[in-house]
């Protein structure tokens, strides 16, 4: 009577688990990032013509720079125009950006709506309504002509 050796079914699994694990490879898909590539550098040195601070994009031609005063900050969203009204969002270069732009909006003559939270307010003046808004760190503000 023949024994099998147990080893053989063993060998033949293994064997095929490496086989099928090594088809799994990179080849053919641009989405899987391995080591070699750029994207998974670790390199700390910026990548030339790059800075580590980033550049505030500027804000339509009509917004009213001197009537809505923003945060100090990087402007990262700038939209709108007087017809339809702006959005723009501020990086702010301190941590209380919220509290910062109910301050200067309000000494700009604005008047704070009763239903202002920790992280939303609306403010009215004669000419504009501001709606500014954290969602985190940034702030957002959603200015309106007033007819």
């Amino acid at each position: 009577m023949r024994t099998r050796n147990p080893f053989v079914p063993a060998a033949i699994v293994a064997a095929l688990t490496i086989g099928s694990l090594a088809a799994c490879s990179s080849d053919g898909n641009s989405n899987y990032v391995t080591p070699q590539t750029p994207g998974a550098s670790s390199s700390s040195t910026p990548a030339a013509g790059s800075s580590d601070e980033a550049t505030s994009e500027e804000l339509p031609s009509d917004f009213p720079k001197d009537d809505v005063p923003l945060v100090d900050g990087t402007v990262v969203v700038a939209r709108g125009d007087k017809d339809n009204g702006w959005s723009v969002t501020v990086q702010p270069k301190g941590k209380d950006g919220f509290a910062e732009a109910k301050s200067k909006l309000e000494a700009k003559g604005f008047t704070a709506q009763p239903d202002a939270t920790d992280s939303k307010a609306v403010y009215t003046n004669d000419k504009y309504t501001v709606a500014v808004g954290t969602p985190g760190v940034s702030v957002t503000y959603a200015v309106t002509a007033n007819q």
